[in-house]
């Protein structure tokens, strides 16, 4: 299990952090997500063996949102 923090550079708003936290729905592996868009940070929780980083920040950046590791 692995935690990571991610800088999101362009979450402005709750229903910004609502549409990230909905990555988990999507990607197998996670175990837990949280968003905070006054921070600009998404912590998610993560079985390395089922996702990997590289999904997650694709996922993030599909969803619209800039991401910096």
């Amino acid at each position: 299990m692995q935690k990571k923090t991610y800088i999101i550079t362009n979450m402005e708003c709750p229903n910004c952090a609502m549409i990230l936290e909905s990555i988990e729905d999507q990607l197998p592996g996670i175990r837990a997500i949280s968003a905070s868009y006054k921070k600009g940070q998404l912590m998610v929780e993560f079985d390395e063996q089922v996702v990997s980083e590289i999904e997650i920040v694709d996922a993030i950046q599909k969803k619209g949102y800039a991401v910096r590791c």
